[in-house]
């Protein structure tokens, strides 16, 4: 026997309104307002208890001669040197996401301005907000660069873009710690834990060029993933020294140019 199926159609509207948005809730909302809070306490903790080594912090000395620069980090290495970097205040790009919610309270905390937006949202709009905030107050600025979603280690081409139009140079940062919280997220994101040893690696810095043809800011793009790669693997040798244990580091070699003869 052959029976019918009848198929109803439920208009989605239906159901409007009653799944609340997160930043609608009422405990994202406490979270939001406390996070910043317990952050701002967190850090001072760890950054009181916590001994610091420095790696080539020459760079360091390099770019801040010149003035204003950009910070360029890893998103899964990027929480201390945020909280670090904050002696020099600036802008920095935060992601619209519900989660970009929570960083971006903590940001602002840490004294920085921020620009909502990311490489998946809003992220043309964001970056020329940076941009102009630079140059009308001269100040520094600093993108996760394989963010809001990886893959992780990869750089996109905004920290190229931002570096070009402000005219401020690259230093790329990284960070690694001897005891830490390390989430199962995509971008393997460390917590640095109280009482432990921080090392800050950075990079040689890049300067990008205004003028070029657009196919050659890819090398500058590979130049600063490159440089990002060498101090996360001397961070982590640093740390496995530190705690004395064997290891291997794999260094992804920076290309070299050669001329043809």
């Amino acid at each position: 026997m052959n029976s019918q199926e009848s198929v109803v159609k439920v208009d989605k509207s239906t159901f409007k309104g009653i799944k609340k948005e997160k930043g609608k809730r009422l405990w994202f909302r406490i979270v939001l307002r406390l996070l910043p809070w317990a952050t701002r306490i967190y850090f001072k903790l760890v950054s009181l208890t916590t001994r610091k080594i420095f790696l080539n912090r020459e760079y360091e000395e390099q770019v801040t001669e010149h003035g204003a620069f950009v910070v360029a980090g890893f998103h899964g290495t990027a929480l201390y040197p945020a909280y670090y970097f904050r002696r020099y205040g600036g802008v920095a790009m935060v992601s619209r996401s519900w989660d970009g919610d929570l960083v971006n309270g903590c940001v602002r905390g840490w004294g920085y301005e921020t620009a909502r937006g990311s490489s998946s949202l809003n992220g043309k709009e964001a970056l020329l907000e940076m941009i102009e905030t630079v140059k009308l107050k001269n100040c520094c600025s600093g993108l996760a660069v394989d963010a809001p979603r990886g893959p992780a280690y990869k750089v996109k081409m905004g920290i190229v873009s931002l570096a070009r139009e402000t005219g401020n140079p690259v230093l790329p940062v990284v960070s690694w710690t001897t005891r830490h919280i390390q989430f199962r997220s995509w971008d393997r994101m460390i917590l640095p834990l109280p009482f432990s040893t921080i090392v800050i690696g950075f990079g040689k810095p890049t300067i990008v060029p205004k003028g070029l043809e657009r196919d050659s800011y890819e090398g500058f793009r590979v130049e600063i993933e490159n440089n990002l790669i060498v101090a996360l693997a001397q961070a982590e040798s640093k740390v496995r020294e530190l705690k004395r244990t064997p290891y291997e580091i794999a260094v992804k070699p920076i290309p070299t140019q050669t001329s043809s003869s």
